[in-house]
């Protein structure tokens, strides 16, 4: 579907939002004109479907370089977030790109990650249900494989190789290119008392309430603040966990290529700030 058609049809549900003022919806209309300008201009894109992370953090990087206050930015780049989330929840197109993996970096590009203490307190709680241990499987693949939170939801239990202590990445519909990631034993044996204390046949790693699969980013990402809650810690993003594997895995030696290859990233545009921990 046209990109232009979207913007213009995400203006008009915004007219009929009663949560958004139209002073916003002003802004809104003519910040995704903006996007929609830069995609086509700068990337030759005019149709949703080839809107990826590259795209979203090219115009992040875009507007970053320009000279525009810091609130203009930010204003801007939650207008592209909300606007991606419209079209993948409420559009007709046949979208399923999550925005909030991708544009959850910070905007001034600071990398925030955990030390090895913060580490170890945030896997300190204690693993006396199946809820608990599907909770340290997550903090603990994300820390250890740089696994996005969108995308370790479509991780299945076939994906996982006890015996080898590794796990595969980057499936079907996931925006990041195939790879496959060693465990630490410890995480291995996480994982396999979690497999051990499910009931259910759901093919999904991670599972919710009912044994039903996440549809959504969000209840994870609620999953990670409350065990941050739990351990003393203050709320912390999947992205954190995402940082602190990067930076772990430069600091032992790994070239920007080794990460991009890691993190399966298709193109360079989301590892650039990670080149000062060279």
């Amino acid at each position: 579907m046209e990109l232009e058609r979207l913007v213009r049809e995400f203006g008009e549900a915004l007219e009929d939002d009663v949560a958004t003022s139209p002073r916003t919806a002003s802004f809104y209309r003519s910040d995704l004109r903006d996007f929609a300008d830069f995609l086509r201009r700068e990337r030759g894109i005019e149709r949703i479907g080839d809107v990826k992370v590259g795209e979203v953090m090219a115009y992040r990087n875009y507007l970053l370089e320009g000279d525009r206050k810091r609130f203009t930015v930010y204003r801007k780049d939650a207008a592209v977030r909300r606007f991606l989330d419209w079209v993948r929840t409420s559009s007709e197109a046949d979208y399923d790109f999550d925005p909030i993996e991708p544009v959850h970096q910070p905007l001034d590009q600071n990398i925030v990650t955990l030390d090895e203490e913060e580490a170890e307190q945030l896997l300190s709680f204690p693993l006396n249900t199946t809820a608990d241990l599907r909770d340290a499987v997550m903090v603990r693949l994300m820390l250890e494989t740089g696994v996005t939170v969108g995308e370790i939801r479509g991780v299945l239990r076939s994906d996982v190789s006890l015996d080898a202590a590794q796990v595969n990445l980057g499936g079907p519909g996931s925006h990041l290119a195939p790879r496959t990631r060693k465990v630490s034993p410890e995480t291995r044996d996480v994982i396999a008392r979690y497999l051990e204390a499910r009931e259910d046949e759901t093919p999904e790693l991670l599972v919710g309430r009912a044994a039903r699969p996440f549809t959504t980013s969000k209840s994870l990402q609620n999953a990670l603040h409350k065990r941050c809650d739990q351990t003393g810690l203050p709320p912390v993003s999947p992205m954190v966990l995402r940082h602190t594997f990067a930076v772990r895995l430069l600091r032992g030696g790994a070239s920007l290529n080794d990460l991009k290859e890691a993190m399966g990233v298709r193109d360079t545009t989301n590892i650039g700030v990670y080149k000062k921990f060279v």
